[in-house]
């Protein structure tokens, strides 16, 4: 019922502000994430459509971070409310924010507050303006909507849980040559060695390869240089080339204060299908996904494979 729900909700939408149509078709011909279980029960069905639209005027922003927002500010509220601070309206502007980034999203030739259409697309416009298409600084850009750490923590961790992301057909084709000439991998001379010999499994590379087209990221290793077992015993994936480790992500060591890092996490346990990895270490705590796990030995890098 809540798909049929979605879908209904879309179209009449779509029916009613044939501007927002066409930002969702650019949104969804994207790599823009769909609809989780989560997202279905919590957002009423004509607003994911809305949050659709105006990040599709943002090239890179997900519509799950400007659900986050809407969420975390006003509970998916749609008309007037102010706070204790002057913030106003369904995604809590202060005038003179609003009055700065401000849009008539609707169309209707009046840019309003109050106005849920206006709010979210002046809302994707603020975000916008602050970097919030580059995935290095979404943490940074949604920190500049509220000055606040667990804000940017609450909306990030929000936002991975509203979206399921499918790789794209082309990333199941990706090859050890595409990471290996691919500028937003570096790797170390063992992890090279292992994509040039071949024994890397073909599932790791193209999640590699996928998420290198939303981050930079260091590889230290695949096989070569790990232990052959882990510390409960057993063979390690690395042994047989199914697992990676990355250090570093957007230019900044993982650690559990890196929100590149936490953002990475996220859209991995986000995945999908036949590239969604069977281990997930990683140094932020316990996340809704099989085989995600914290650590000492994770602490400080991001651990991802295949059984």
């Amino acid at each position: 019922m809540k798909r049929a729900a979605l879908v209904a909700g879309v179209l009449v939408f779509a029916l009613l502000l044939p501007t927002l149509f066409m930002g969702v078709l650019l949104a969804l011909s994207g790599d823009q994430p769909a609809p989780s279980e989560q997202a279905l029960e919590e957002i009423p069905p004509e607003l994911i459509g809305l949050y659709q639209a105006a990040a599709g005027t943002c090239e890179g922003l997900d519509w799950t971070v400007l659900a986050a927002i809407h969420k975390v500010e006003s509970g998916f509220g749609t008309g007037h409310a102010t706070s204790s601070a002057g913030a106003q309206g369904p995604m809590q502007f202060l005038p003179s924010t609003f009055s700065a980034y401000g849009v008539d999203g609707d169309g209707d030739g009046r840019k309003d507050i109050d106005n849920v259409t206006d709010a979210v697309f002046s809302a994707a416009n603020l975000l916008c303006a602050n970097g919030a298409g580059e995935p290095a600084r979404l943490p940074s850009a949604i920190w500049n909507y509220n000055h606040s750490d667990a804000y940017v923590n609450e909306v990030l961790a929000l936002s991975g849980s509203y979206g399921v992301l499918a790789a794209p057909g082309g990333v199941a084709h990706a090859a050890a040559a595409d990471l290996l000439r691919n500028p937003r991998v570096i790797l170390t001379s063992r992890a090279r060695g292992d994509l040039e010999a071949g024994i890397v499994d073909q599932r790791l590379v193209s999640l590699l390869a996928w998420i290198a087209g939303r981050h930079t990221i260091s590889v230290t290793v695949f096989k070569t240089g790990h232990s052959k077992y882990t510390r409960s015993g057993r063979v390690s994936y690395h042994f047989y080339g199914r697992a990676a480790d990355i250090f570093f992500v957007d230019g900044l060591r993982v650690s559990s204060t890196s929100n590149a890092a936490r953002r990475l996490v996220m859209e991995i346990a986000s995945v999908s299908g036949s590239f969604r990895p069977d281990e997930l270490g990683h140094p932020f705590g316990a996340i809704g996904f099989p085989g995600a796990f914290t650590d000492a030995d994770h602490a400080g890098h991001i651990h991802v494979a295949f059984s």
